[in-house]
């Protein structure tokens, strides 16, 4: 019995990755009701091809469904215009589910220069900010490689931004259509499925649809709170335990004077303000 974790799956067949070599094996018919995904670590009987056990998942994404997820690069560009209301979604998930998030800026050739600023003044202090242009395969393939060595990190963000073109620079052998913009500067998605593509350096990436609508719909307040966690070194100070950062005064609350300060950005603190009353709003309705 050996321990593999599954890249791909294409009606009953799955191919599983383990140290050494890449095996297509089927899965017990027990196993029907824990379904396997993509990413799953399983136990299998090498000598018959089969998956006997699904291992414990560290986590898992519903949308595409993935699981034991590590890394998550989160793909911003020029063109289309960088939605931070959904970055700042994103980044509550992955933290949520204990995902490394990292926010790569492509099309930097692309006059990129007031995006840059802005995106670094305010996630400077929540994760990694990469910059790229997958139109430089080597020093696409130079900045990134040694990020995503050794985890199996997946490419995530809006339509269009270009999570394919990096992904044909990271393993050019592969053969993945990439889209253009529509007329209405929204991208047409061109990731339609979920497969973990090994890297020669032996990492893994997975790429996925673009997120054009992305909800927290299973997220409490307290849930929103809890992952804008550039606000913790802050929020330590408030004078009140359970200060939401909403309603309290600006004297009582560390995160408000810390936005009143520029030590938080202004932007990024409305952000958080519309999800976490998103989030009440929904909670009420939800309870009466």
């Amino acid at each position: 019995m050996i321990k593999a974790q599954i890249i791909k799956g294409v009606g009953g067949d799955f191919w599983v990755r383990n140290d050494t070599e890449v095996l297509v094996v089927k899965g017990r018919k027990k196993l029907k009701e824990d379904r396997l995904y993509i990413g799953d670590y399983v136990e299998v009987d090498e000598g018959a091809k089969v998956i006997e056990k699904l291992l414990p998942r560290r986590n898992f994404l519903v949308r595409p469904p993935l699981a034991n997820v590590e890394q998550a690069l989160i793909v911003i560009a020029p063109i289309p215009k960088p939605d931070l209301l959904l970055v700042d979604k994103l980044l509550v998930k992955f933290f949520s589910l204990g995902i490394k998030p990292i926010i790569v800026i492509n099309k930097i050739d692309l006059c990129a220069t007031a995006i840059i600023q802005e995106v670094t003044a305010q996630y400077h202090d929540v994760c990694d900010i990469v910059l790229i242009s997958a139109l430089d395969y080597n020093t696409t393939s130079v900045i990134l490689n040694p990020i995503l060595e050794g985890k199996f990190s997946i490419l995530t963000g809006q339509s269009a931004v270009g999570k394919t073109s990096i992904l044909n620079c990271l393993k050019p052998d592969i053969t993945s259509e990439t889209g253009e913009l529509s007329r209405i500067g929204r991208g047409r998605n061109t990731t339609r499925h979920s497969e973990i593509f090994v890297l020669d350096t032996g990492a893994m990436i997975a790429d996925t649809p673009g997120f054009n609508a992305f909800q927290l719909d299973e997220f409490t307040p307290e849930d929103i709170v809890d992952n804008y966690i550039d606000f913790h070194k802050f929020s330590s100070r408030c004078k009140y335990n359970n200060c939401n950062h909403i309603n309290e005064d600006a004297g009582d609350c560390a995160i408000k004077k810390a936005v009143n300060s520029g030590e938080i950005s202004r932007a990024r603190y409305e952000r958080y303000r519309t999800l976490f009353t998103t989030a009440l709003e929904k909670e009420k309705k939800q309870y009466g």
